[in-house]
């Protein structure tokens, strides 16, 4: 089975059929896929207070084996990454990073083994109380980036987002609380990212613009139906027809580790259903090169989509996605605009 239309996709593979000027052709105007992978992230523990419209997590969490990994393989993890080109190491993986415990002392030991390696995460916000607030900010240079997820600026959208009970004023108070303690002691570490993803549901553009204008960084990102795994994502959709995400770039470049030592295929595979090999009793590099994976990343640039499960159904709102940089000053305690009467928040 073929995708029609494929995108162009930015990496490639030298094929046995490939002539001369095929592979010159790849060579110039795409990328190799390289030997290792240049983004891990690590699934240190299982475990969200979230249930996003836009996350599997609610719907699968319930039949996935739960756990934390172990200190050994996460050291071992950490270790090997130390020998290669890896761009970032994200503690967390399907999961809210500050349910676990160790987060703090995990980071460090990525800073020590393998400084050149950039730490970011993303959190839902929720947990960002005054004393994880201060164990953040005491790591000085260590958490290069922190991405909160806040669903837009409207309580009533925000809620109806993120689920789980949590609760829009609360995140906003601990989010003014961090803004406030990153003024105090003028850092700039971590760059701090408001994210949100595009949906109908909220107004991502009126809350971008509200966050540079406070002189914090913001982007909203496309909407996934996430392998397969929201059946509802069109309803969420800006546009009628979702498009094949055949351009897909994370398994040509990011490893993504269970608890357990799975190297499951993508972040969306949250059912584990298309794991390359665990790395218990093998290397990163053996596993990230091992045939499971290269017959995989060769069906995916032949064209031949359909014959990988996650893949074949994997669909993305093509709606352009925003990043906005805020050169000003952090504003504390700027309450965001009420929604409009126009507003997707008040037709949703």
């Amino acid at each position: 089975m073929k995708h029609r239309n494929p995108k162009i996709n930015r990496y490639y593979m030298i094929l046995p059929g490939d002539d001369l000027l095929t592979r010159l052709r790849k060579r110039l105007t795409r990328r190799p896929v390289p030997k290792f992978p240049r983004n891990i992230q690590i699934q240190t523990q299982t475990g969200c207070n979230a249930d996003c419209i836009f996350c599997p997590y609610g719907a699968t969490a319930e039949g996935q084996p739960h756990g934390k990994m172990e200190w050994d393989l996460f050291r071992k993890i950490v270790d090997e990454s130390a020998h290669h080109r890896v761009r970032r190491i994200s503690p967390y993986l399907m999961n809210e990073p500050f349910v676990d415990r160790d987060i703090f002392h995990r980071i460090r030991y990525i800073n020590e083994a393998n400084p050149r390696a950039k730490v970011i995460i993303t959190t839902n916000g929720s947990l960002l109380t005054p004393a994880v607030v201060e164990q953040i900010l005491n790591l000085g240079e260590g958490l290069h980036e922190l991405a909160i997820s806040v669903q837009g600026i409207d309580p009533e959208a925000y809620e109806k987002t993120m689920r789980g009970g949590l609760k829009f004023g609360r995140t906003m108070a601990n989010v003014e609380h961090l803004l406030a303690e990153m003024r105090r002691r003028q850092t700039t570490r971590p760059a701090l990212w408001i994210t949100m993803v595009d949906t109908e549901v909220i107004d991502a553009r009126k809350a971008v613009e509200y966050w540079r204008s406070r002189g914090v960084n913001a982007r909203y990102t496309m909407l996934e139906n996430r392998g397969g795994n929201i059946a509802d994502a069109q309803s969420y959709a800006r546009h009628e027809e979702m498009d094949y995400f055949s351009d897909c770039t994370r398994l040509f470049k990011q490893a993504y580790i269970k608890f357990n030592g799975d190297l499951v295929l993508c972040c969306t595979d949250y059912e584990a259903k298309i794991i390359l090999g665990n790395i218990r009793d093998k290397s990163l590099y053996e596993v990230w090169n091992g045939e499971v994976a290269t017959e995989i990343r060769r069906k995916f640039l032949t064209n031949r989509i359909g014959e990988i499960s996650l893949c074949s159904v994997c669909k993305v709102d093509r709606e352009k996605e925003v990043e906005v940089r805020s050169n000003r000053p952090i504003a504390i305690n700027v309450p965001p605009p009420s929604p409009g009467p126009s507003t997707p928040q008040a037709q949703a």
